[in-house]
């Protein structure tokens, strides 16, 4: 029996009419005759599947016509017009489709929380990509003289099914709260986790009139009156839990009152202090939310080790903000992969697998399902030699 080939059957998860739909929103293909936006497309998710962070490596795969790349629709990919592409290709179509796949993933998520609780958990963190000053002039991070550059990736996953729900992409310098009140809306009823990074009494405030409901760590220079103490099971690692008011001037940017958790790790001994705007959760429970904000840094190690966000097709902002997007498609792809196919297979193995196969026409339900088991006969009785 044939099958289509491990690339083919991933790209299909996004069809053609919705593309094209998404294309015409931002009339793009108008007056393209050579490389048209799924070709594009297609040329930076193969590069990012399978690893090739060079033009050239992408141009020999579809620059020869194989039957296997016009099946799909692509036509030849040369270097200049990738180059081309990636330099003035609207984002906005890559920004579009990525909350397609996002909508897409959720039809196919498990329905079960992990947590064990009623409602949607987000972890919120960032992560920046170094860059050549020389090469990307407009990445401005450190002081020039150093000649690094940077962007910076903003982005907030769905800790019960680690799906990625935005990607935020500003230059080195931008401070993380700064993308957060600018670009970052929660709707009423969500949990967001943070660390210190994003402490800001003003946003967390906005946070608060909005029905959010935010879990972070105190900094310790935060002054504030205790108004009352709640008992506590200092057994498992809850020695406070307290109501208290903000006592500083930056303080006052935050009506209302704040619970204060202390908590020491029963393995390490670590103290970790923290701050919620909810009076209803189980102490506990505000421990395992925060624990898990661990989610999001596996996330960005997951597409930082498998996908393609350190060498780019291009030194143009458009070029790097593309790559990073598919990127990102190419991460919830393999989710959903995974997800309709209900394997027990983790992400990073699942991207592996792809990558490393990308050609291979076998069903990904094959290569992704459970391994053969393999019969082990006993050995051969030796020979034993005369002497």
């Amino acid at each position: 029996m044939a099958f289509n080939t491990v690339f083919s059957q991933v790209i299909q998860l996004i069809p053609r009419t919705e593309f094209e739909s998404i294309v015409a929103r931002h009339a793009d293909n108008r007056g393209v005759r050579s490389l048209d936006c799924w070709t594009w497309f297609g040329a930076i998710l193969f590069g990012q599947l399978s690893g090739h962070d060079s033009i050239r490596a992408i141009e020999r795969v579809f620059a020869h016509q194989d039957v296997k790349m016009q099946k799909l629709g692509f036509a030849p990919v040369r270097r200049s017009t990738l180059a081309d592409a990636n330099a003035v290709r609207p984002v906005a179509i890559l920004e579009e489709l990525f909350q397609y796949c996002i909508n897409r993933a959720y039809q196919h998520a498990p329905k079960k929380h992990r947590l064990r609780f009623l409602g949607d958990v987000f972890a919120l963190d960032s992560t920046t990509i170094e860059l050549c000053l020389k090469l990307y002039p407009w990445a401005r991070f450190h002081h020039e003289k150093t000649g690094k550059g940077a962007v910076k990736l903003h982005t907030a996953i769905d800790i019960a099914n680690n799906i990625p729900q935005f990607a935020i992409i500003t230059d080195g310098r931008c401070h993380d709260i700064r993308a957060a009140r600018e670009n970052v809306v929660f709707n009423p009823g969500d949990t967001v986790v943070y660390d210190k990074g994003y402490v800001d009494f003003s946003w967390m405030n906005d946070l608060n009139v909005g029905g959010v409901t935010f879990v972070t760590r105190a900094k310790q220079n935060c002054h504030f009156k205790v108004v009352e103490c709640r008992k506590t099971s200092r057994t498992r690692g809850i020695m406070a839990d307290q109501v208290i008011y903000l006592d500083s001037q930056r303080g006052e940017r935050y009506s209302g009152k704040l619970r204060r958790i202390s908590y020491r790790q029963p393995d390490t001994k670590k103290w970790l202090v923290f701050l919620i705007n909810n009076f209803d959760l189980a102490a506990s429970t505000i421990c395992a939310i925060y624990k898990a904000r661990w989610d999001v840094e596996l996330f960005i190690k997951t597409i930082k080790q498998n996908l393609r966000i350190k060498k780019f097709l291009g030194t143009s902002v458009n070029a790097v903000k593309s790559q990073i997007l598919v990127a990102m498609i190419a991460y919830l792809l393999v989710q959903i992969l995974r997800f309709s196919l209900k394997t027990s297979i983790s992400i990073t193995d699942a991207m592996a697998v792809v990558g490393t196969l990308l050609l291979l026409k076998e069903p990904i339900s094959r290569l992704l399902g459970k391994l053969p088991l393999v019969t082990r006969y006993p050995p051969s009785p030796q020979l034993s030699l005369p002497l």
